[in-house]
């Protein structure tokens, strides 16, 4: 069953514990180095209040990285530990050495390593670890659960680490780099976030280790024979050095006391990080617990349409409703397309020293057009295939060497030479959001006549599996499946080199870690005989340049920065909270429900961004009972009440989402009044109120939650695959994607190391059956 096409049958799974303690706003901290290091100045942008998310930790008074493109001297490796002493964590407490197979960027043998011997050449005098006879000296790893080892991957490695062994200091003495914090659900063996005995969060650190010139037995590099710096930042001598950071985190997997009243929810993803924030609020302002389920749209409709509505999370609304529904704007948000970038060039020695020495730091700022967009949507560049195709002879290998690109994108001319995007990684979900981009794309002149394959003045034209697509669709086709040496033991296919994410959070989540989350053949066969498949490598920092498509909230969460896309006047607008507004102005009155505002992705609005995208709660309140209805209002209210408020505390507005304009407040506030007074009142004389209840079946009912995502008749016929292009292998599927299960049922759970409980819905009654109890939480760790 593989990553994105399985159906996993959930049952009855409800999720809710502890509520997270109060903590004040969190406001960045900066500690100082010592002793060689005194003039060091290490920022961390946030510690407390923390879920899965990515800090920036940036620096001043330090030394710059050299030599020039590599790591012999003057960097920080940075970690992340447990531990309960109030001084701060022991080295065995820190996941480090997960990356030790990483070969670029060059650095010295031990740095990235666990390992504290190094030979007969170098010795830290004041390291107390000795090797065993024939053995090295290794730190072992001390996790959470008690358990000590030196063979670590059942706690981490190279897949699923934060480390970041190496991080650069520019010419001018500062640097930057962002930085994944991970909770229990990540790491189990941190546990951080995870409740202890006193019902309280887990704290856990961040540890920096400066490097400097100096070795562990005085040597400086440069001189008596060393060149690089050598040893492991865990060598008692270089963790004397170590910066610590308390982290403090919101309660991993937990939100509501076991035994509330479950009020069930569902709908699109945009909500999500709204719902993960709000919960444990609505659990101690109402007693409620809003359970939350992440499904598609087109789900979420259907759901809207069954005998039991619930609450649903919405863009569009019902396009032939046949009782009164009630709609509520609760979030206001953006699809973006998200980036991480970090300037490659051509290197010293062959480019002028202010463009090379600037390698490694990110380009933050990014302009697409319609026309760029398809291209990266389309499989159109040369290297998106495992194989050079013919019909793809005149394309440039990647984005960045597009003269398209460049003549938009200035800024990457000279910093972009190794850079290798292809393509943009995108959730396998249908949904509304994704109408509105492909409108965008389908309004464009130039970017439609390149679908209908005109090529640009470039001469670089449309994969001809794309040619002439129907636009616009609610997901993203993958036409050409091309596999260098089919049917052989290396077999390697563009839909496993670049495969879909399961949805937004991990396409972000993936991007941030330099994640393609691509598989490539090892050169031996399964048991089965089919070709056995490994992760393709990270690409470290400094290296990075992956592009997502995500929702603004993901993108922010990540510390991802956001295209500028050209809108319908002409300009450049990248996802702001003045241009989601003026999205927001822009967008137009749906035909059948007067009340619901759509996206106008074609907007002529001055400082408009085209892809704004409100989330609507929905529901039809005869088919609800009292009780329900006097639930779902109260949600109503603390959404566009303290919920509007932004901040990054338990309850408040995440970063990504606008806050909505009082007009939408007070709408949403009397259609919670509406709800209110109709539920439970038969639309039809004779008809039968709901039985009393909550809305649903019992939140322990075992009957499975399945999610149907885009229905066929809403996705394109599968294109066929180019004349000259390999037949794809049997039992593969081309064309639109077939979506996994679009049940989400944490956007904190750990996107990638976690396999979310993703299900289909089948059919109508499963998902009245099912969709209510599950809430926001649920992990098993990924094996790669």
């Amino acid at each position: 069953m593989t990553r994105r096409l399985a159906i996993l049958f959930i049952a009855g799974i409800l999720v809710v514990l502890m509520p997270v303690p109060a903590a004040t706003a969190d406001e960045p901290v900066t500690k100082h180095g010592t002793g060689q290091f005194a003039d060091l100045a290490v920022t961390v942008s946030q510690t407390t209040e923390l879920i899965n998310q990515t800090i920036r930790i940036s620096w001043t008074g330090g030394r710059p990285t050299g030599p020039a493109g590599n790591f012999g001297r003057d960097y920080l490796q940075i970690m992340q530990c447990w531990g309960d002493d109030p001084a701060g964590p022991d080295r065995e407490q820190c996941q480090f050495g997960g990356l030790l197979t990483q070969s670029a960027p060059a650095a010295g043998d031990f740095v990235r390593l666990r390992q504290v011997s190094y030979g007969a050449t170098l010795k830290d005098p004041a390291e107390t670890i000795t090797a065993p006879a024939g053995q090295q000296a290794v730190v072992p790893f001390r996790s959470v659960t008690g358990k000590s080892t030196t063979a670590y991957g059942e706690f981490y490695d190279a897949g699923t680490t934060n480390e970041v062994p190496l991080a650069k200091t520019r010419q001018d003495g500062g640097g930057e780099v962002d930085f994944e914090v991970q909770t229990a659900l990540e790491s189990y063996g941190l546990g951080c976030g995870g409740i202890r005995q006193d019902n309280t969060p887990r704290p856990c650190w961040l540890v920096v280790v400066p490097r400097g010139q100096t070795e562990v037995d005085g040597r400086q590099v440069g001189g008596e024979g060393l060149s690089w710096l050598v040893s492991s930042p865990l060598s008692a001598t270089n963790w004397r050095n170590r910066i610590v950071f308390p982290l403090r985190f919101q309660a991993a997997g937990r939100a509501c006391p076991i035994g509330s009243a479950e009020r069930p929810t569902a709908g699109h993803e945009f909500i999500a990080d709204a719902m993960l924030s709000w919960q444990p609020k609505l659990c101690a302002s109402t007693g409620s617990v809003y359970g939350y389920t992440q499904v598609p749209d087109v789900t979420a409709r259907d759901t809207l349409r069954s005998g039991k509505p619930n609450l649903m999370f919405i863009t569009n609304p019902l396009p032939d409703p046949d009782r009164p529904t009630v709609y509520a704007p609760v979030a206001l948000s953006g699809l973006a397309i998200a980036f991480i970038t970090e300037r490659q060039s051509a290197g010293e020695g062959v480019v002028p020293p202010e463009i090379w020495q600037q390698d490694g730091q990110q380009i933050a700022e990014m302009k697409l057009t319609p026309r760029l967009v398809a291209k990266l949507l389309t499989q159109s560049y040369q290297l998106s295939l495992p194989v050079r195709a013919d019909y793809l002879k005149n394309n440039p290998d990647y984005l960045t060497r597009d003269p398209d690109f460049i003549e938009q994108n200035q800024n990457f001319k000279d910093h972009a030479i190794l850079m290798s995007t292809v393509d943009a990684l995108v959730s396998t979900i249908g949904m509304d959001a994704n109408i509105a981009l492909w409108t965008w794309i389908n309004g464009d002149p130039d970017a439609r006549a390149f679908l209908d394959g005109k090529p640009d003045k470039w001469g670089m034209t449309v994969n001809p599996g794309y040619k002439g697509l129907a636009l616009p669709i609610p997901d993203f086709p993958r036409a050409d499946l091309t596999c260098a040496q089919p049917n052989t033991v290396v077999e390697n296919c563009a839909l496993t080199l670049h495969p879909f994410a399961g949805d937004m959070h991990e396409a972000g989540r993936a991007i941030s870690r330099g994640d393609t989350l691509g598989k490539q053949p090892t050169g031996f066969a399964t048991p089965d005989g089919k070709p056995q498949l490994k992760a393709v490598d990270r690409e470290p920092q400094g290296q990075r340049s992956l592009l997502a498509i995500v929702n603004t909230a993901t993108a922010k969460r990540y510390g991802l920065p956001m295209a500028q896309l050209r809108n319908g006047a002409g300009e450049f607008v990248a996802p702001t909270n003045e241009t989601i507004t003026a999205g927001l102005d822009a967008m137009k009155h749906n035909d059948v429900a007067k009340e619901v505002l759509q996206t106008d992705a074609l907007t002529t609005r001055k400082n408009a961004y085209p892809l704004a995208t409100l989330t609507y709660a929905a529901t039809a309140p005869s088919a609800l009972d009292k009780a329900a209805g006097a639930a779902y209002a109260r949600f109503l209210r603390y959404a566009v009440g303290d919920g509007q408020v932004q901040g990054i505390e338990p309850g408040e507005l995440p970063d990504g989402y606008v806050p909505l304009p009082q007009s939408l407040r007070d709408q949403t506030r009397n259609a919670a009044t509406e709800i209110e007074q109709k539920a439970g009142i038969p639309i039809n004389k004779g008809e039968p109120p709901p039985p009393p209840g909550n809305g649903n079946n019992n939140p322990g009912n075992n009957q499975p939650i399945v999610n149907n995502t885009t229905p066929t008749s809403s996705a394109p016929a599968p294109a066929p695959p180019p004349a000259s292009a390999p037949a794809p292998a049997p039992g593969k599927q081309g064309g639109a994607p077939q979506p996994v299960a679009a049940s989400r049922p944490t956007p904190s759970a750990p996107v990638g190391l976690i396999r979310y409980a993703l299900a289909a819905v089948l059919v109508l009654g499963a998902v009245a059956a099912g969709c209510g109890p599950l809430l926001l939480r649920l992990s098993a760790r990924r094996r790669r």
